[in-house]
């Protein structure tokens, strides 16, 4: 619950309050065409991070099938859970990842559209192989002209795979 109300903070600029209020219209139902009223994401008060088997069989189907083979990891990918987490409930994900946010778009108001698609993509990253990249960094030392030793160091990285990252990056609550 916290890491999804931070994450519609940073990308949404939702408040807490929002987010809840949002998510728990989601969870409810909603009336989707001939479907009728179904409720789109799992319950979204909890901190566990345990998935389903049928969701992860299903995710990892739609990742091999959207993306490619190369973004299903070997194993699905489990999470640890804090000490104190209350396991009764799943993870917050979509109750089918099937229902892509471009299918439900006619179904839901604008907010409540911005917070599904975090939901999904959060969801399907989460179950995709890890971004490779290629990092060099240089040292040069240097003696100034009062005698004194500096060191300056600059790093770079280049992307070789970009994984999970082809679905979405979390947001910092900082620039780099």
């Amino acid at each position: 619950t916290s890491t999804l109300q931070q994450e519609s903070s940073r990308k949404l600029r939702f408040s807490v309050k929002r987010t809840m209020m949002l998510a728990q219209r989601l969870y409810e139902g909603i009336e989707v065409g001939k479907e009728g009223s179904v409720g789109l994401i799992t319950y979204m008060r909890t901190d566990s991070t345990r998935v389903s088997e049928d969701a992860l069989t299903e995710v990892r189907g739609f990742i091999g099938e959207r993306f490619g083979p190369q973004y299903v990891p070997e194993k699905a990918n489990t999470y640890k859970s804090k000490k104190d987490a209350q396991d009764a409930h799943e993870a917050i994900r979509p109750t089918s990842v099937l229902r892509s946010p471009e299918e439900l778009e006619k179904h839901l108001q604008e907010d409540e559209l911005k917070l599904y698609r975090l939901i999904w993509m959060r969801f399907i990253a989460s179950q995709m192989t890890p971004a490779v990249f290629d990092q060099t960094t240089i040292e040069v030392t240097a003696k100034g002209r009062d005698n004194n030793e500096y060191r300056f160091r600059a790093t770079g990285s280049v992307p070789k795979f970009d994984g999970f990252l082809a679905v979405y990056e979390e947001g910092k609550d900082q620039k780099d």
